[in-house]
């Protein structure tokens, strides 16, 4: 946030219209591209988590392509603090007559007022009448507005920082309450608190959202390129993680709801001595990239120089530049969406995106929103489960977090462990057979007790894992699929009977069936959907040839109802 504010503060820039044009230029955007609303997602669908993003006033008109049904918040970036006067000096900040302020109102949407400050917090600190100054100014302009909130994001700040911070954000708290008891308090955090300069249980008091900077976790003049926001550890050297973020917050007294884990729409790029993992960076060329950059250069960031990272679950790009290898470390939708899952899985209150607008429109990651934080989220049935050190890493101690895996209706939840260590009679994983921990336990397992397979007999199956302050090991691995409960059920009761074969089994395509005795036949995929329904007219042999299906490779199940009612079910593996 600092980098950028000062970059394009510097620029003297005032319009919306004049950031267009500089943001076409910088991302070589074409008119074929220029700003227009996508295909614009279900707008029955409701947000169960707040969705928080700042709006720079660098990215001009891009709010013509916010999907308003998708975003809880606009924070509008920002009114740059005086240390010493208090008053704002940042001569583009425009709530006044900002246009997206009054779309973002009209459209349903928060709108909040980002407040920075990024050195010199002593002297704020030691004049009274800056602080009265800033708290008033921002009172006056919530009101003149009809905002909702301001969100504090003072960075740089240390240890002798702390008592200050606190005393400032309540006399501010207390000033919004008396100007309107419905204004909002959120603050900035930062992704690694290296100076505890936050006492977060006092904090938590006051606030209303605490808005974590989950990125830049490794700053632009870094000796290695890496992720801005490794989701798990990239390298063991140097161990900080956004899992770690959340537990670290989480247990320094953060009421969950309140945490907003914010992420980035942006990516850094540094030229590299050699195309490894991890690469030394040889310190001639470093540059964020925002995904309208990367979209809008695809013969540079093609799929051909796009590579995966499954330690951190980053993406990047490596190619040659005049001879040298760059890489880019960026998120796509998919790694965004499996940082949006830990989200939901720590019970936090949503996410904050910095920034509006760095997407440009692209629906993509408008649709992963409505995927993962709406009423309209579809079930996910292959998935990869993991504890919060990833599949690479161990865990973290002092975890404490719960959630639940869900079928379809009908369906059942099917969990098949790959691997399970953690510390003998401290650290625990509970499985539970509903939808919370208060369902009936399936079972406890701690050290090298793995669970194996646990099937739920309903559609929901409940997780939850605690560590406790001291050794931590490699956890757990798991694959959850989904299984259609009258399917589990005749796997259980059914047989084929002898004089009904299906053959062979695992097949490449093809298999043979016995279907003298066979009325009709059903074929279904692991998640209970039909693929296939068919009537046998009593021929001794029919042929099924899944090669002309159009389906995957995979597991099947297969319904064969005989002639007298009976109805059997059989496992079917189509491989290569």
């Amino acid at each position: 946030m600092q980098e950028q504010s000062e970059y394009y503060g510097s620029l003297n820039l005032k319009t919306d219209a004049q950031f267009d044009s500089l943001r076409k230029i910088e991302n070589n955007e074409f008119s074929t591209l220029d700003q227009k609303p996508g295909a614009l997602n279900s707008p029955t669908c409701t947000l169960n988590k707040k969705v928080y993003g700042w709006h720079p006033y660098w990215v001009g008109s891009t709010y013509t392509a916010y999907q308003w049904n998708l975003l809880s918040d606009l924070c509008y970036f920002s009114y740059d603090a005086s240390p010493s006067t208090g008053n704002n000096t940042n001569s583009s900040f425009a709530w006044t007559t900002a246009s997206v302020v009054t779309v973002a109102k009209n459209n349903g949407a928060k709108i909040h007022i980002c407040a920075t400050m990024f050195s010199n917090h002593s002297t704020f600190w030691a004049s009274t009448t800056a602080q009265t100054t800033f708290i008033n100014n921002i009172v006056s302009l919530l009101n003149a507005r009809g905002g909702d909130g301001v969100n504090i994001d003072f960075e740089g700040m240390g240890s002798s920082d702390k008592v200050p911070f606190v005393t400032f954000m309540t006399n501010l708290n207390n000033a919004l309450n008396t100007a309107n008891p419905n204004y909002k308090l959120s603050v900035c955090l930062y992704a690694v608190d290296w100076s505890t300069a936050f006492n977060i249980p006092a904090l938590n008091t006051i606030v209303d959202d605490f808005t974590i900077m989950g990125y830049a976790y490794y700053y632009a003049g870094s000796g290695q390129a890496v992720p801005s926001d490794p989701l798990y550890n990239f390298q063991t050297g140097y161990n900080y993680t956004l899992s770690k973020t959340i537990t670290y917050y989480l247990k320094a007294g953060a009421t969950p709801s309140k945490l907003l884990m914010g992420l980035p729409y942006y990516g850094q790029e540094w030229e590299v001595a050699a195309n490894t993992l991890p690469a030394n960076t040889t310190g001639n060329f470093s540059s964020s990239r925002t995904l309208s950059y990367i979209n809008n250069n695809s013969s540079t960031y093609s799929a051909a120089n796009k590579n995966w990272d499954g330690t951190s679950y980053t993406p990047y790009y490596s190619y040659l530049n005049a001879g040298n290898w760059r890489q880019c470390f960026i998120d796509d939708a998919y790694s965004l969406g499996r940082r949006y899952d830990m989200v939901n899985q720590r019970g936090l209150g949503g996410i904050a995106i910095w920034a509006l607008g760095y997407d440009a429109g692209m629906t993509s990651y408008w649709t992963l929103i409505q995927n993962k934080f709406s009423s309209c989220a579809p079930v996910v049935c292959n998935d990869s489960i993991f504890d919060m050190g990833g599949p690479m890493r161990n865990y973290y101690d002092s975890e404490s977090y719960a959630y639940t895996l869900s079928a379809p209706t009908g369906s059942v939840v099917k969990l098949q462990f790959k691997s399970f260590g953690t510390e003998q009679g401290y650290d625990s994983l509970f499985l539970y057979n509903g939808s919370s921990a208060a369902a009936a336990l399936i079972g406890s397992y701690t050290g090298t007790n793995s669970p194996g397979t646990i099937t739920s007999s309903g559609q929901n199956l409940t997780l939850r894992f605690k560590s406790d302050g001291s050794t931590v090991t490699f956890g757990f691995r798991a694959i959850k699929t989904c299984t259609p409960q009258t399917i589990i059920t005749h796997l259980a009761d059914n047989k084929i009977t002898s004089d009904v074969l299906i053959y062979p089994n695992p097949t490449i395509g093809k298999l043979f069936l016995n279907t003298e005795k066979i009325r009709s036949l059903q074929l279904f995929d692991a998640q209970g959907k039909l693929i296939l329904t068919k009537e046998v007219s009593g021929e001794d042999e029919t042929i099924l040839d899944l090669n002309l299906l159009n389906i995957k490779k995979g597991l099947y199940f297969i319904s064969l109802t005989q002639t007298n009612g009976i109805t059997h079910f059989k496992k079917i593996i189509y491989s290569d």
